[in-house]
């Protein structure tokens, strides 16, 4: 392959994404690692911000709320990975992972991961696109930051429920457990000032009432 296919997006995410990487370690035909499945309840911690921990986790099912400085900086669904931005042995989280939902994970020990990862011949690459993966998280934040609250209040809950929630027909239903105070810290506006956001975009349609979740009209956003 040459070094322009290899380092090709599609082709980074197809060889060296969290499915690959859990398929590497999950192998015991060269270098056997540890594997144990770990479920966690909703509001349980899986890593906190400022400690130094053992393991990483491969979200099974589940989601999760990435925490820094009580600022909310990311979520973490089916797929993603806990730990693997840390996994150095001496190597502090930067984030509380807390489960917003019943979690069902994969637990890997971060000493026999590195050990694999520089066992393999492309260790580097899965460590590489892992970090990439929730840089690109960061970055889709910053870069709401930037609209105007309206602007920014539709497009990441429509990113949230097309991304975890639910399609049904004409409407985007966003899981319950994005409540006000999760979705307000997300998008760093108070609570009062996202509340009233949300009932002049109800009034224009955009939304539909519901006081248990957040339910976008797709034909609206379109036009927004």
């Amino acid at each position: 392959m040459s070094y322009m296919a290899l380092f090709d997006k599609d082709v980074m995410d197809q060889q060296f994404g969290s499915t690959q990487l859990l398929k590497l370690l999950s192998d015991t035909s060269s270098y056997p690692i540890n594997i144990e499945e770990r479920i966690f309840n909703k509001k349980e911690k899986l890593s906190s911000e400022n400690l130094i921990h053992d393991y990483i986790y491969f979200i099974q099912s589940g989601v999760c709320v990435a925490w820094q400085n009580e600022h909310v900086t990311y979520f973490i669904g089916p797929h993603d990975i806990i730990g693997m931005n840390d996994i150095f042995g001496n190597e502090k989280s930067a984030i509380s992972a807390v489960a917003l939902t019943d979690v069902k994970t994969w637990r890997f020990s971060k000493q026999q991961v590195m050990s694999k990862l520089m066992y393999s011949q492309e260790g580097a690459f899965y460590l590489y696109h892992s970090m990439k993966e929730t840089n690109a998280k960061l970055l889709q934040k910053q870069m709401w930051q930037m609209e105007d609250t309206k602007e920014r209040l539709i497009s990441t809950l429509t990113y949230l429920g097309r991304l975890y929630g639910e399609e049904d027909g004409d409407q985007i239903k966003i899981p319950k457990y994005f409540t006000k105070a999760i979705i307000s810290n997300y998008l760093g506006m108070s609570r009062q000032h996202m509340t009233t956001l949300y009932r002049n975009l109800a009034n224009d349609g955009i939304f539909t009432v519901d006081p248990n979740q957040y339910i976008l009209n797709k034909e609206e956003i379109v036009h927004v």
